[in-house]
Protein backbone atom coordinates (compact mmCIF):
# COMPACT_ATOMS: atom_id res chain seq x y z
CA UNK A 1 0.00 0.00 0.00
CA UNK A 2 1.29 3.46 -0.97
CA UNK A 3 1.27 5.77 2.06
CA UNK A 4 1.53 9.56 1.62
CA UNK A 5 1.20 12.25 4.29
CA UNK A 6 0.71 15.94 3.54
CA UNK A 7 1.78 18.41 6.21
CA UNK A 8 1.07 22.12 6.04
CA UNK A 9 -1.36 24.50 4.43
CA UNK A 10 -5.13 24.48 4.14
CA UNK A 11 -7.64 27.08 3.05
CA UNK A 12 -11.32 27.67 2.43
CA UNK A 13 -11.74 28.83 -1.17
CA UNK A 14 -14.54 31.39 -1.07
CA UNK A 15 -16.30 31.68 -4.42
CA UNK A 16 -17.82 35.05 -3.66
CA UNK A 17 -19.66 35.44 -6.97
CA UNK A 18 -21.28 32.02 -6.62
CA UNK A 19 -22.00 32.13 -2.89
CA UNK A 20 -20.16 28.85 -2.26
CA UNK A 21 -17.06 27.83 -0.28
CA UNK A 22 -14.86 24.78 -0.74
CA UNK A 23 -12.16 23.11 1.35
CA UNK A 24 -8.73 23.23 -0.22
CA UNK A 25 -5.10 24.24 -0.04
CA UNK A 26 -2.18 22.55 -1.79
CA UNK A 27 -1.42 19.99 0.93
CA UNK A 28 -5.08 19.15 1.47
CA UNK A 29 -5.72 18.77 -2.26
CA UNK A 30 -2.65 16.58 -2.79
CA UNK A 31 -3.69 14.29 0.08
CA UNK A 32 -7.19 13.92 -1.37
CA UNK A 33 -6.10 13.25 -4.93
CA UNK A 34 -3.50 10.74 -3.77
CA UNK A 35 -6.27 9.01 -1.79
CA UNK A 36 -8.49 8.96 -4.88
CA UNK A 37 -5.64 7.20 -6.67
CA UNK A 38 -5.69 4.43 -4.07
CA UNK A 39 -3.07 5.61 -1.59
CA UNK A 40 -3.43 5.61 2.17
CA UNK A 41 -3.11 9.28 3.03
CA UNK A 42 -3.09 11.63 6.00
CA UNK A 43 -3.20 15.38 6.46
CA UNK A 44 -1.34 17.15 9.26
CA UNK A 45 -2.34 20.76 9.83
CA UNK A 46 -4.25 23.30 11.87
CA UNK A 47 -7.76 24.73 11.47
CA UNK A 48 -9.97 27.01 13.50
CA UNK A 49 -12.95 26.00 15.62
CA UNK A 50 -15.39 27.45 13.11
CA UNK A 51 -17.68 26.33 10.31
CA UNK A 52 -14.86 26.35 7.76
CA UNK A 53 -12.65 24.17 9.94
CA UNK A 54 -15.48 21.67 10.31
CA UNK A 55 -16.04 21.74 6.53
CA UNK A 56 -12.40 20.89 5.89
CA UNK A 57 -12.26 18.06 8.44
CA UNK A 58 -15.55 16.58 7.26
CA UNK A 59 -14.48 16.69 3.62
CA UNK A 60 -11.15 15.00 4.37
CA UNK A 61 -12.93 12.28 6.36
CA UNK A 62 -15.38 11.74 3.49
CA UNK A 63 -12.43 11.28 1.12
CA UNK A 64 -10.80 8.73 3.42
CA UNK A 65 -7.90 10.95 4.48
CA UNK A 66 -6.60 10.39 8.03
CA UNK A 67 -7.10 13.54 10.15
CA UNK A 68 -5.59 12.16 13.37
CA UNK A 69 -2.98 14.94 13.45
CA UNK A 70 -5.26 17.85 12.53
CA UNK A 71 -5.35 20.46 15.30
CA UNK A 72 -8.59 22.35 15.90
CA UNK A 73 -7.75 25.53 17.80
CA UNK A 74 -9.61 28.72 18.77
CA UNK A 75 -9.62 31.11 15.83
CA UNK A 76 -10.53 31.30 12.15
CA UNK A 77 -9.74 28.81 9.44
CA UNK A 78 -7.75 30.20 6.53
CA UNK A 79 -9.80 31.61 3.64
CA UNK A 80 -9.16 33.24 0.31
CA UNK A 81 -11.31 35.07 -2.22
CA UNK A 82 -11.69 33.22 -5.53
CA UNK A 83 -13.24 34.54 -8.74
CA UNK A 84 -13.57 32.94 -12.18
CA UNK A 85 -13.50 33.93 -15.83
CA UNK A 86 -14.37 31.18 -18.34
CA UNK A 87 -13.52 28.45 -15.85
CA UNK A 88 -10.09 29.82 -14.91
CA UNK A 89 -9.65 30.83 -11.27
CA UNK A 90 -8.19 34.08 -9.98
CA UNK A 91 -7.18 34.52 -6.37
CA UNK A 92 -7.93 37.62 -4.35
CA UNK A 93 -6.85 38.47 -0.80
CA UNK A 94 -6.17 35.74 1.76
CA UNK A 95 -6.58 35.55 5.53
CA UNK A 96 -4.15 32.90 6.82
CA UNK A 97 -6.13 32.51 10.03
CA UNK A 98 -4.58 29.85 12.25
CA UNK A 99 -3.17 27.62 9.52
CA UNK A 100 0.52 28.39 10.17
CA UNK A 101 1.87 26.08 12.87
CA UNK A 102 5.07 24.42 14.02
CA UNK A 103 5.08 20.63 13.78
CA UNK A 104 5.72 18.78 17.03
CA UNK A 105 8.03 15.83 17.50
CA UNK A 106 4.90 13.69 17.44
CA UNK A 107 3.89 15.18 14.07
CA UNK A 108 7.29 14.41 12.56
CA UNK A 109 7.27 10.90 13.99
CA UNK A 110 3.80 10.41 12.51
CA UNK A 111 4.76 11.40 8.96
CA UNK A 112 7.95 9.33 9.30
CA UNK A 113 5.73 6.27 9.12
CA UNK A 114 4.72 7.10 5.54
CA UNK A 115 6.51 6.56 2.24
CA UNK A 116 6.51 10.27 1.43
CA UNK A 117 5.70 13.55 3.15
CA UNK A 118 4.36 16.40 1.00
CA UNK A 119 4.89 20.08 1.92
CA UNK A 120 4.17 23.30 0.03
CA UNK A 121 5.67 26.77 0.08
CA UNK A 122 2.34 28.12 1.40
CA UNK A 123 2.81 25.99 4.51
CA UNK A 124 5.62 28.23 5.81
CA UNK A 125 7.47 25.16 7.04
CA UNK A 126 10.75 25.70 5.22
CA UNK A 127 12.58 25.78 8.55
CA UNK A 128 11.63 22.16 9.32
CA UNK A 129 11.95 20.56 5.87
CA UNK A 130 15.53 19.46 6.53
CA UNK A 131 14.49 17.78 9.77
CA UNK A 132 11.51 16.05 8.15
CA UNK A 133 13.75 14.82 5.33
CA UNK A 134 15.92 12.99 7.86
CA UNK A 135 12.93 10.81 8.71
CA UNK A 136 11.05 10.44 5.41
CA UNK A 137 11.38 11.37 1.74
CA UNK A 138 9.97 14.85 1.09
CA UNK A 139 7.88 16.16 -1.78
CA UNK A 140 7.77 19.97 -1.97
CA UNK A 141 5.64 22.24 -4.14
CA UNK A 142 7.65 25.37 -4.93
CA UNK A 143 4.91 26.85 -7.15
CA UNK A 144 6.70 29.54 -9.22
CA UNK A 145 9.72 29.91 -6.92
CA UNK A 146 12.28 29.00 -9.57
CA UNK A 147 16.03 29.64 -9.34
CA UNK A 148 15.73 31.46 -6.02
CA UNK A 149 18.31 31.11 -3.27
CA UNK A 150 15.69 29.75 -0.90
CA UNK A 151 14.60 27.11 -3.39
CA UNK A 152 18.18 25.99 -3.98
CA UNK A 153 18.71 25.49 -0.24
CA UNK A 154 15.52 23.46 0.10
CA UNK A 155 16.24 21.30 -2.94
CA UNK A 156 19.13 19.69 -1.05
CA UNK A 157 16.54 18.03 1.19
CA UNK A 158 13.80 17.31 -1.35
CA UNK A 159 13.22 14.04 -3.17
CA UNK A 160 10.34 15.26 -5.37
CA UNK A 161 10.26 18.92 -6.43
CA UNK A 162 7.16 20.40 -8.06
CA UNK A 163 7.05 23.73 -9.89
CA UNK A 164 4.47 25.77 -11.80
CA UNK A 165 5.60 27.62 -14.89
CA UNK A 166 2.87 28.42 -17.42
CA UNK A 167 5.12 31.20 -18.76
CA UNK A 168 7.96 28.81 -19.71
CA UNK A 169 8.56 27.58 -23.24
CA UNK A 170 9.93 24.09 -23.88
CA UNK A 171 13.59 25.12 -23.69
CA UNK A 172 13.10 27.09 -20.48
CA UNK A 173 11.13 24.21 -18.99
CA UNK A 174 13.96 21.79 -19.77
CA UNK A 175 16.43 24.17 -18.12
CA UNK A 176 14.31 24.37 -14.97
CA UNK A 177 14.15 20.59 -14.73
CA UNK A 178 17.92 20.32 -15.11
CA UNK A 179 18.51 23.05 -12.54
CA UNK A 180 16.28 21.36 -9.96
CA UNK A 181 18.06 18.05 -10.43
CA UNK A 182 21.46 19.72 -10.14
CA UNK A 183 20.39 21.19 -6.80
CA UNK A 184 19.50 17.78 -5.39
CA UNK A 185 15.96 16.76 -6.39
CA UNK A 186 15.66 13.15 -7.59
CA UNK A 187 12.28 13.74 -9.25
CA UNK A 188 11.01 16.97 -10.83
CA UNK A 189 7.43 17.89 -11.76
CA UNK A 190 6.81 21.03 -13.81
CA UNK A 191 3.22 21.90 -14.68
CA UNK A 192 2.56 24.60 -17.27
CA UNK A 193 -1.19 25.13 -17.38
CA UNK A 194 -2.44 24.20 -20.83
CA UNK A 195 1.07 23.39 -22.08
CA UNK A 196 2.69 19.95 -21.69
CA UNK A 197 3.89 19.24 -18.16
CA UNK A 198 7.34 17.75 -17.59
CA UNK A 199 7.93 14.82 -15.24
CA UNK A 200 11.55 13.76 -14.81
CA UNK A 201 13.24 10.98 -12.86
CA UNK A 202 16.71 12.38 -13.50
CA UNK A 203 17.36 10.02 -16.38
CA UNK A 204 14.40 10.65 -18.62
CA UNK A 205 11.86 13.44 -19.03
CA UNK A 206 8.27 12.62 -19.96
CA UNK A 207 6.14 15.38 -21.44
CA UNK A 208 2.49 15.03 -20.42
CA UNK A 209 0.07 16.88 -22.69
CA UNK A 210 -3.16 18.09 -21.02
CA UNK A 211 -6.36 16.48 -22.26
CA UNK A 212 -8.75 18.74 -24.22
CA UNK A 213 -11.76 19.33 -21.97
CA UNK A 214 -14.30 22.02 -21.21
CA UNK A 215 -13.22 23.04 -17.72
CA UNK A 216 -15.76 23.73 -15.03
CA UNK A 217 -13.06 25.00 -12.67
CA UNK A 218 -9.27 24.78 -13.04
CA UNK A 219 -8.61 25.28 -9.33
CA UNK A 220 -6.70 22.30 -7.93
CA UNK A 221 -5.76 20.77 -11.28
CA UNK A 222 -2.03 21.12 -10.61
CA UNK A 223 -2.44 19.65 -7.12
CA UNK A 224 -4.33 16.67 -8.57
CA UNK A 225 -1.52 16.17 -11.08
CA UNK A 226 1.08 16.24 -8.30
CA UNK A 227 -0.88 13.88 -6.06
CA UNK A 228 -1.18 11.33 -8.85
CA UNK A 229 2.51 11.59 -9.74
CA UNK A 230 3.47 10.97 -6.10
CA UNK A 231 1.40 7.79 -6.01
CA UNK A 232 3.11 6.65 -9.20
CA UNK A 233 6.57 7.40 -7.85
CA UNK A 234 6.04 5.45 -4.63
CA UNK A 235 4.42 2.53 -6.45
CA UNK A 236 7.25 2.52 -9.03
CA UNK A 237 4.89 2.97 -11.96
CA UNK A 238 6.70 3.30 -15.33
CA UNK A 239 7.31 6.95 -16.17
CA UNK A 240 5.07 7.14 -19.24
CA UNK A 241 2.14 5.55 -17.39
CA UNK A 242 2.75 7.71 -14.34
CA UNK A 243 2.59 10.88 -16.44
CA UNK A 244 -0.49 9.71 -18.31
CA UNK A 245 -2.33 8.95 -15.08
CA UNK A 246 -1.41 12.38 -13.75
CA UNK A 247 -2.85 14.07 -16.85
CA UNK A 248 -6.13 12.21 -16.32
CA UNK A 249 -6.26 13.31 -12.68
CA UNK A 250 -5.58 16.94 -13.63
CA UNK A 251 -8.37 16.81 -16.20
CA UNK A 252 -10.76 15.23 -13.72
CA UNK A 253 -10.07 18.01 -11.23
CA UNK A 254 -11.22 20.54 -13.83
CA UNK A 255 -14.63 18.87 -14.10
CA UNK A 256 -15.78 19.64 -10.55
CA UNK A 257 -15.80 22.94 -8.63
CA UNK A 258 -13.25 23.63 -5.93
CA UNK A 259 -10.11 21.64 -5.29
CA UNK A 260 -12.12 18.43 -4.90
CA UNK A 261 -15.75 19.42 -4.44
CA UNK A 262 -17.60 19.33 -1.07
CA UNK A 263 -18.99 22.83 -1.50
CA UNK A 264 -21.18 24.54 1.07
CA UNK A 265 -23.11 27.80 1.14
CA UNK A 266 -20.72 30.67 1.72
CA UNK A 267 -21.03 32.36 5.11
CA UNK A 268 -19.32 35.37 6.63
CA UNK A 269 -20.05 34.92 10.32
CA UNK A 270 -17.30 37.24 11.55
CA UNK A 271 -17.20 39.79 8.71
CA UNK A 272 -13.75 38.62 7.66
CA UNK A 273 -14.75 37.95 4.09
CA UNK A 274 -16.00 41.50 3.66
CA UNK A 275 -12.64 42.75 4.92
CA UNK A 276 -10.87 40.58 2.34
CA UNK A 277 -13.07 41.94 -0.43
CA UNK A 278 -12.21 45.47 0.71
CA UNK A 279 -8.49 44.63 0.46
CA UNK A 280 -9.00 43.45 -3.11
CA UNK A 281 -10.91 46.61 -3.94
CA UNK A 282 -8.01 48.73 -2.73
Amino acid sequence: MVRIAAIGDNVTDCYVDRGTMYPGGNCVNVAVWAARAGAETAYVGQVGDDERGALLCDALAAEGVDTTRVRVVPGVTSRTVVRHIDGDRYFGATDKGVRVFTPTVEDVNFVAGFDLAHVSYCSELDHVVADISRHVAVSYDFDDRIRTRGAEKLLRHVTVAAFSGSHLDDDDAADVVSWAHSCGARWVILTRGGLPAHVSNGTRVEQATPRPITAVDTLGAGDAFIGRVLVGIVSKTPLHLLAGNAVKAGAQACLEPGGFGHGKDLTDDDGGLQRLLAVRAN
